[in-house]
């Protein structure tokens, strides 16, 4: 089995920690570690250094290498430009052998228990041993969570293992009410796993704009001009012959936002004094003093100041680009 750790997010919703020179990835969030150091971590656990592979924007290329320095230089593999999911995986997945299983995650999740992880792995790897298709792995939910996308699960083939019925984008507070009171509605992890035969051919069929274009022989700007900008969801995931979910309790966030930190068990920052308020996260490298606010994210690093609300945390990314040059 070869991993493939997508790592050419710009993390432009954890600015001002994040910036485009440094995106999420490569933040120490939790731990002494930047993101993508502890995705490495946990794949070998189990895996060779020399089966895991990145995919990264060009201008990534020289910290990613610092960053993990045991994979060899090849096996970090450059876009030259952000077109999202489907395009990273296709780059990646036609590097290997047609019978190759290859085992696909984002290189900013938290996921504590490796151990626990890796039991979920193998049962899809051993599942994709006898049978054809795509395997994506489900996150037992423990709320009624919005920022995250489900997958509703169908007939069970084997223990923990389902057919997938279908994927639903982010819902609202009562959709997702509902779809926890059912008890097959699971939490999108991102991570799938699939043999690279079935993947071209259901590329192939379902995605072929996506494809062709790494197939006609041209250097790799020239497919980056011609590739839509597409999520693997999208293109593929939804479409897909045979689509198969890991029922996955373990701990597990996408860490999408500053939310995620506070969710995860994060602390406000030691310096600071918080005084009659409610649901008040703070992170400074300066003593900081909030008094009588609630619902609200203070964030202060050498590259920028954000008082943002819980409520308004998806529009960071748009704030940004209205920031002087």
């Amino acid at each position: 089995m070869k991993c493939v750790i997508l790592a050419g997010g710009s993390g432009e919703r954890f600015w001002p920690l994040s910036t485009k020179e440094t995106p999420k990835q490569f933040l120490k969030l939790f731990s002494n570690k930047t993101l993508l150091r502890e995705t490495f971590e946990r794949i070998t656990f189990k895996l060779d250094p020399k089966d895991v592979y990145i995919v990264t924007n060009k201008i990534y290329a020289e910290v990613t290498h610092r960053e993990i320095p045991e994979i060899p230089k090849q096996n970090v593999l450059l876009e030259p430009a952000k077109k999202n999911t489907a395009p990273a995986c296709t780059l990646a997945s036609l590097n290997f052998d047609d019978d190759e299983l290859i085992f696909i995650v984002p290189s900013d999740h938290y996921i504590p228990e490796t151990e626990k992880f890796w039991e979920h792995v193998e049962i899809a790897s051993e599942f994709l041993k006898n049978h054809e298709g795509i395997i994506t792995f489900g996150i037992v939910p423990n709320r009624a969570e919005t920022g995250y996308g489900y997958i509703e699960s169908g007939e069970q083939i084997q223990e923990n293992t389902f057919k997938v019925k279908k994927f639903h984008e982010k819902p609202d507070v009562q959709t997702a009410t509902f779809y926890i009171s059912q008890g097959n509605y699971f939490w999108n992890s991102g991570m799938f796993m699939w043999k690279k035969s079935y993947f071209v051919e259901q590329m192939k069929k379902h995605a072929p704009e996506v494809i062709a274009p790494f197939l006609e022989n041209l250097d790799i700007e020239k497919v980056y001009e011609k590739v839509p900008s597409i999520s693997i969801d999208y293109a593929l995931m939804e479409k897909a012959d045979e689509v198969y979910m890991i029922k996955a309790n373990f701990i597990w966030s996408d860490v999408g936002n500053f939310k995620s930190l506070k969710e995860i068990g994060l602390e406000n920052s030691e310096h600071c004094v918080i005084e009659s308020c409610e649901n008040v996260f703070v992170r400074t490298t300066k003593p900081t003093i909030v008094i009588g606010i609630n619902n609200v994210f203070v964030i202060e690093t050498e590259n920028g100041l954000l008082v943002c609300s819980v409520q308004a945390l998806d529009k960071i990314r748009e704030a940004i680009k209205k920031l002087p040059q």
